[in-house]
């Protein structure tokens, strides 16, 4: 008997049990079609919300069709309902708690990125939900494909002869993973400008939770910060690769031409920062003048009175649109990655690999450093406990690790801060999904460790201007940072930009990128933890006896 795949069902406006109704309906849908327990939580979360909002601008007498659907690999909740169309992520009007609730509101909306999407067609409210297990799916399959690549690659270095390995990298593996970078060059710019440009949009509401949003936001980039040093401190202790390093050996069919004539003092640098015109940074792939552009218009897109929602919504579309390529062009990475790793085996020595290797475990390293420093964070800022805190959010780290997303994590994480952490829900509320957006502190890490990587792979030499416009590139960053799976390998194309290295160089690491992925995405969550722990202490919104049971 065929699986059903699609779940339909009208209920009453009227009903004074209807959110009730429609939420057990989601439930037992979601349920029947194998949705993880944790991702169905994250999608009611979503969907309460909305399902209120639909029945406070409905029509009179007006019904709510609900659809659960799994197409395609999509699983998604669609809501429709006659009514007046409303804004979803500020529209609190019969809301009679402070104003800052808005602002959580709408920055909960906002951290599940594609993931949710709201319309008004001929007078019908029209709501998406994602809920969707694609970015464990991919990444589980990034890993068997692992596996397989370094299976298929050791078979062939050992048992193939030499001429069939040339014809196996020339016309097929080597053209695949060509056209891979080809995509990835091709979606860079565009997915960093209108990432950054949506995420800045939205600071302008900050200033309505005051002090409150100012702490959080404060913590966030402080964490950053401490992520970047901690990245460039243990990669120039550790060196990966010193040993038998000869990668420029193995690399030197790719040609990299280094300006040697162009100015590169620290004045240059920041005078740079602003480009002659609007086109140069996208034609020429100039990163800091691309996040500078960004920058420049997500600050300015509400300040223009009748235009500003238009316009937002303008750039929204378009950081859809190429978030969704993005997308697309990420579900190959199973196969790159076992093309890559393939490669990998058999064109690379064996110290070579071990090059390889030495630059992941610098990085799982540098991981490990981050969250005992949260650690210390927790003891000398929050006055409390570390081991405690470790205990409390071990949950939350095991669940970050599995799913290797920071969006998917988030209902588990705001459940650890209020049931675990004893976290007022406004704090938790706010500063959970807003750190899934804007704190990347694991991503800040991977970036360092392995754009100076590879800028000692191609043999190139880091000046002290070059390294500050690398620190301030991975700062923004990962403020900007696209939410969907593969996103640090598309903002490591970024710093590779930056620092004049071929984006061919991504190829060496898109075998092992899946395993950093999960590391990354634990020390993410529990940078976010962290921070709303510390400001809910200094806020004295924080149950210490919760906290310490």
């Amino acid at each position: 008997m065929a699986k059903i795949k699609n779940f339909k069902k009208s209920f009453s406006g009227d009903s004074a049990s209807l959110l009730k109704d429609v939420m057990e309906f989601i439930d037992t849908s979601l349920t029947s079609l194998g949705i993880n327990k944790k991702l169905i939580q994250k999608t009611e979360l979503i969907a309460e919300e909305m399902i209120q909002d639909l029945s406070k601008h409905a029509f009179k007498g007006a019904a709510l069709k609900v659809q659960v659907v799994k197409r395609l690999g999509d699983t998604s909740v669609n809501l429709a309902m006659n009514g007046q169309a409303f804004e979803p992520y500020s529209d609190n009007e019969s809301i009679d708690e402070d104003a800052s609730v808005g602002v959580i509101r709408s920055v909960l909306l906002r951290s599940y990125g594609e993931n949710f999407k709201y319309r008004n067609k001929n007078n019908v409210n029209l709501v998406r939900i994602v809920a969707d297990q694609a970015a464990q799916k991919l990444n589980n399959s990034a890993l068997y494909a692992l596996v397989l690549g370094l299976i298929f690659g050791i078979l062939a270095r050992n048992l193939f002869p030499q001429p069939v390995n040339e014809l196996l990298c020339g016309y097929i593996l080597d053209p695949i993973k060509t056209v891979f970078m080809h995509a990835i060059k091709i979606i860079v710019a565009p997915v960093v400008f209108f990432s950054i440009v949506s995420c800045f949009s939205q600071f302008g509401s900050l200033s309505d939770v005051g002090k409150l949003g100012a702490k959080v936001v404060g913590m966030y980039l402080l964490t950053t910060v401490i992520a970047v040093f901690v990245g460039l401190s243990v990669f120039n202790i550790a060196q990966p690769g010193e040993f038998g390093f000869a990668l420029s050996s193995d690399l030197s069919g790719q040609a990299v031409n280094v300006d040697t004539s162009v100015n590169t003092s620290i004045l240059s640098t920041v005078l740079n920062i602003v480009p002659s015109n609007f086109l140069s940074p996208f034609l020429e792939s100039d990163t800091l003048q691309l996040i500078f552009l960004a920058i420049l218009c997500g600050l300015s897109v509400g300040t223009i009175g009748q235009y500003s929602a238009m316009l937002k919504e303008l750039f929204d579309a378009l950081n859809s649109l190429f978030l969704s390529i993005t997308t697309m062009i990420t579900k190959f990475i199973p196969i790159v990655g076992f093309v890559s790793i393939a490669l990998l085996i058999i064109n690379l020595s064996v110290e070579n690999l071990m090059a390889i290797l030495s630059a992941a475990v610098s990085h799982c390293l540098a991981i490990c450093i981050m969250l005992c420093i949260y650690g210390l964070l927790i003891l000398v800022l929050g006055r409390l406990n570390p081991i405690k805190f470790f205990k409390n959010d071990r949950e939350g780290m095991i669940t970050a690790f599995t799913l290797s997303s920071s969006s998917a994590s988030v209902p588990t994480n705001m459940r650890i801060c209020t049931d675990k952490m004893g976290i007022s829900p406004v704090v938790a509320n706010f500063s959970i999904p807003l750190g899934a957006t804007i704190n990347m502190d694991g991503v800040c890490i991977y970036l360092t460790v392995f754009g100076l990587f590879m800028a000692k792979a191609y043999g190139i030499p880091i000046s002290l201007p070059s390294l500050i416009s690398l620190c301030f590139t991975i700062i923004l960053l990962s403020l900007g940072a696209p939410g969907v799976p593969g996103c640090a390998l598309i903002c490591l194309g970024v710093v590779l930009e930056t620092l004049n290295i071929p984006m061919e160089a991504l190829g060496l690491i898109i075998a092992v990128n899946p395993i950093l992925d999960m590391f990354d995405t634990v020390n993410n969550t529990t940078g976010d933890v962290a921070a709303a722990v510390i400001v809910a202490r200094s806020e004295k919104m924080l149950d210490v006896e919760k906290f310490n049971s």
